[in-house]
């Protein structure tokens, strides 16, 4: 699971509203910390849908947005992005990373 802690805990919050916009239960899931990925093809879907996250927090900081007090979203994106990327590698979705990263 994502692990969150006290200073990662904005990070946390634009994880929660991301994948709550994206509408996926499972993302929201593992993007709150409650989840841990269990298969590649789980995995692929996690990834495409932190992805979307992505693209939605790029268009709220180029708007110049605040998200529930947030107001520095491409900072923590960047922290988000490496506790996701962390957690893939850590737990053998590397490739599967690399292959939606290729992608993009």
């Amino acid at each position: 699971m994502l692990d969150y802690n006290a200073a990662s805990a904005n990070a946390k919050i634009l994880a929660i509203h991301y994948a709550n916009r994206i509408g996926d239960a499972e993302l929201v899931q593992f993007m709150s910390g409650d989840l841990d990925i269990g298969s590649a093809e789980l995995a692929d879907r996690i990834i495409a849908g932190f992805w979307a996250m992505t693209d939605l927090a790029v268009e709220d900081h180029e708007q110049g947005k605040s998200v529930a007090g947030v107001d520095d979203i491409e900072f923590w994106m960047h922290k988000l992005f490496n506790k996701v990327y962390g957690y893939m590698v850590k737990n053998g979705y590397r490739s599967q990373w690399d292959q939606a990263s290729s992608e993009r």
